[in-house]
């Protein structure tokens, strides 16, 4: 099978969905499969020592960007253009990006889902001619739906079976102001019709982008992210003292790590020991002096560090580090892959009732949910644990025996494999 992949770079940071991405398409040239990874936006930044072999950047962030705000720029030569994007200039850019806010980026993400009737219709042709050269994909996989003026011209001018991943979208759409939210909701409806199956990450996702893309059920099948468990694996026992909690995901307002340190204050406030160690890049810079002006209100500042992105190897290390783990988001998570790769790793987590995490831990018994949004639910659960060590070590080796049963790479990749067969067969 030829598969053109087609994958969002995330501003030069690690991301959940280019982990998940980077597994399957190596799990797909493992069993022999052609794929061809088309970087978008911006290079992807990968985790670990092994290459992938990537095309050209298309629709490279920069070139989207001024098209945006001179139309006029869509007509500037094709080598001009090409040169806008190269990997060390985009990595450049984005380190003075004005913002990655919804709210921010709400025009221009309407333009882009607008397609051929878009400011950005250039990048798009280019990136269409770029694909109909040969040799031609049986099957082109989008990362997720906001992609979506691709597949429409993709089906129109290709007309090859087109896959989408469903990654969360629907979360930063809803942060869009009116009238951009209700547009881009309809234009990512318009678009799924061109769509021949969408892949969920986990069950309830599923019906609940059937819903928000107006597209039936049927159309929406469920495949749990696979993750290199054994890269995780604990060499002995989980920490008990000092008692440290660990952060590991983007630093900004909806991922809450504000609220891990107010959870932190009410352990301080009752007297017991325990310290905070963050790690990941910071998104929203007001938002991250915002937490760590808290942290020094709150006389937290000596047991509170922060680590900065982390690679790999240090991401291992960190997680060895931790006593629990808490994700509090303020969104419903579709993946939770930080969650995943602490409870690899036999740390037990807590996270909050809703999106990916009621069923994954009930498939692998590796946490506890808490009430959403609120830091006593989340400090009541981190003292619990703190109190009761053995049932905390419980929680650990079932969180690492879940993840390896239900969450592997092998069955990632061969489900998804079935399901862009059934894709094939269906454009037949």
């Amino acid at each position: 099978m030829r598969i053109a992949y087609l994958a969002a770079g995330a501003a030069g940071m690690y991301c959940g969905a280019c982990a998940r991405d980077l597994v399957l398409i190596r799990g797909l040239l493992a069993r022999g499969h052609d794929v061809q990874v088309t970087p978008l936006y911006t290079p992807l930044k990968l985790e670990g020592s092994r290459p992938l072999a990537t095309t050209p950047i298309l629709l490279g962030g920069i070139n989207m960007f001024l098209q945006q705000k001179c139309p006029t720029c869509g007509r500037a030569p094709a080598a001009v253009r090409g040169l806008l994007d190269q990997p060390g200039l985009l990595n450049f850019a984005t380190r003075f990006a004005v913002s990655n806010k919804a709210a921010d980026l709400a025009v221009m993400t309407v333009s882009v889902l607008s397609g051929s009737q878009g400011r950005q219709r250039a990048e798009l042709e280019r990136l269409v001619r770029f694909l109909a050269r040969a040799p031609r994909p049986d099957l082109v996989v989008l990362t997720n739906t906001m992609l979506g003026a691709v597949g429409t011209e993709v089906k129109r001018r290709l007309g090859v079976p087109v896959v989408a991943g469903l990654q969360g979208e629907e979360d930063f759409v809803g942060e869009m102001p009116e009238p951009y939210r209700s547009q881009a909701q309809q234009l990512m409806q318009e678009h799924a019709r061109a769509v021949d199956l969408f892949i969920a990450p986990y069950t309830a996702h599923a019906g609940k982008m059937s819903e928000y893309l107006d597209v039936p059920p049927d159309r929406i099948r469920m495949v749990r992210t696979g993750l290199e468990a054994p890269l995780f694996a604990r060499p002995g026992p989980r920490p008990r003292q000092p008692f440290t909690i660990g952060y590991l995901s983007a630093i900004t307002g909806g991922k809450a790590v504000d609220l891990v340190v107010e959870a932190l204050a009410k352990l301080a406030e009752q007297g017991r020991e325990a310290r905070l160690r963050v790690a990941g890049k910071v998104l929203d810079k007001p938002y991250w002096r915002q937490v760590q002006q808290r942290v020094r209100e709150a006389g937290l500042a000596g047991q509170v560090e922060y680590l900065g992105e982390i690679s790999l190897e240090e991401k291992v290390r960190f997680l060895h580090s931790l006593s629990v783990y808490a994700l509090p988001s303020r969104f419903a998570e579709a993946r939770g892959l930080s969650a995943m790769e602490a409870l690899a790793a036999g740390v037990p987590v807590v996270v909050p009732n809703r999106g990916v995490f009621p069923e994954m831990l009930e498939l692998t018994g590796g946490g506890l949910l808490v009430e959403p949004d609120s830091p006593e639910a989340l400090a009541a659960a981190l003292a619990r644990l703190q109190d009761h060590p053995e049932e905390a070590d419980r929680l650990g080796q079932f969180g690492a025996e879940g993840i390896a049963r239900h969450y592997t790479v092998d069955a990632a990749v061969e489900q998804t494999l079935k399901l862009y067969e059934e894709a094939l067969g269906q454009g037949q």
